[in-house]
């Protein structure tokens, strides 16, 4: 059984349909994508929360509300997230089945969904000032709190150094600088270039008739489109010169990033070899990054790696006692040298497998997760299957952990320290 099927409705507009029987919720995505690019993210990031304020059979919050009541309780969420260096924009249905209802809502929580996406309340050639003016100032403020997670602050600076020359360095939350360069017109100019140009793709996971779904959705969503924007893949594979960067803030824990390239491309079967690097190297409490660096040696208050997937980066991210920083320094890099030399046990091995099988798994158990993975999967051209991926998992040897490892180099370490004068 495929992961999901993908049929092409319009010109740029994908239906990407994954049947799951066994729930009785349905969920609908509408996904906008978007290159990274510096002169456009801030009001890309607006977009979607200015068009779920008012439409035009709906021109206020209060009676978008008050129908997605009358569908059964129906929702509707919306995001802006980076994906590679894309900058995608989310608008997520969720609506009851309706083999489960008296009565079905799938077409009209649709239609509410296209009413939302292609049909904004506009006044003299421009949104609403005041719901414009609304999220500008929340986005302003989101913005400024980011500096409040100082593990996330951390992470963030240290890709905004390491890809300084690539659309990847670009924060797909915008700029607060931008904000007061935007109004009502300048961005429903936007609004309107990117409903015609991006490529968009719509996902519909749960219980529902295929043959019906595709009429519904082609008649929904066929309007006029324009060439479209280009998207260039990820420029994956580099092997930097490490640099070291040291930012100095009031705080009395210090936080310590490394970014790592990886070159490895999702695409590429051996990337699930990587995920067993990272996983026997930081990846929960069985990980050698915890086991050492946090337990043996109380050398960190937290400690992990990531992996940046469609990018092919990996992070180890710690929060450490100002003072240790060299200690910590050291410590990681003999974790990550013990890695590519092999010194891995099977019993490392064995709970690192345990670890990625079991949090596979629990994919099954939410519509919404099952949904991203299968997205992140399409925008690679893949269609591998939750399953697939275990068998993948299952099969990595040692071996193949020191193959990948080799290709990993250390590219940016970031720490953010107290004050001088502290």
């Amino acid at each position: 059984m495929k992961g999901y099927e993908k049929i092409n409705i319009n010109n740029g507009i994908n239906l990407m349909l994954i049947p799951r029987d066994n729930y009785k919720t349905n969920i609908v995505t509408v996904y906008l994508k978007r290159p990274l690019k510096r002169d456009e993210v801030t009001k890309n990031s607006l977009i979607p929360s200015v068009l779920k304020s008012a439409t035009v059979g709906y021109p206020n919050p209060i009676a978008i509300a008050k129908k997605l009541q009358d569908l059964y309780g129906s929702t509707i969420g919306v995001s802006v997230d980076k994906m590679g260096e894309r900058q995608v924009l989310s608008f997520r249905m969720y609506c009851v089945g309706d083999m489960y209802l008296p009565e079905p809502v799938f077409e009209d929580s649709l239609a509410m969904l296209k009413e939302i996406i292609l049909h904004p309340l506009t006044n003299d050639g421009g949104f609403i000032r005041e719901y414009v003016d609304i999220e500008k100032t929340i986005l302003e403020e989101d913005i400024k709190s980011k500096i409040n997670n100082k593990g996330h602050y951390a992470v963030e600076k240290c890709i905004e150094h390491m890809c300084k020359q690539e659309p990847f360095s670009i924060s797909e939350d915008g700029y607060i600088e931008d904000l007061a360069e935007i109004d009502e017109k300048s961005l429903y100019s936007h609004y309107k270039e990117i409903i015609e140009t991006s490529p968009i793709d719509i996902v519909i996971a749960g219980s529902f008739d295929r043959d019906e779904i595709i009429d519904t959705v082609k008649s929904k969503f066929n309007f006029e489109r324009k060439e479209l924007v280009k998207i260039d893949k990820e420029q994956i594979y580099k092997k930097p010169e490490a640099s070291y960067i040291t930012e100095e803030m009031d705080i009395n824990q210090g936080k310590l990033v490394l970014g790592l390239r990886t070159n490895m491309d999702y695409k590429d079967e051996k990337y699930y070899n990587l995920m067993m690097f990272s996983a026997v190297l930081g990846s929960g409490a069985h990980s050698k990054l915890f086991l050492n660096v946090r337990e043996k040696h109380s050398l960190c208050y937290s400690i992990y790696s990531s992996l940046e997937k469609l990018k092919g980066l990996m992070f180890i991210s710690a929060g450490i006692e100002i003072s240790d920083y060299d200690k910590a320094l050291e410590l990681i890099s003999k974790e990550l040298d013990d890695m590519k030399q092999g010194n891995i046990t099977s019993e490392e091995l064995t709970n690192s497998k345990k670890f990625i099988i079991n949090n596979l798994k629990s994919l099954n158990d939410n519509l919404s997760a099952l949904t991203d993975y299968y997205y992140s999967m399409s925008i690679q051209d893949s269609n591998r299957t939750i399953d697939d991926v275990i068998s993948l998992v299952s099969k990595v040897e040692i071996s193949d952990i020191v193959e990948v490892g080799k290709e990993i180099y250390l590219d940016t370490v970031y720490f953010l320290t107290g004050k001088s004068n502290n």
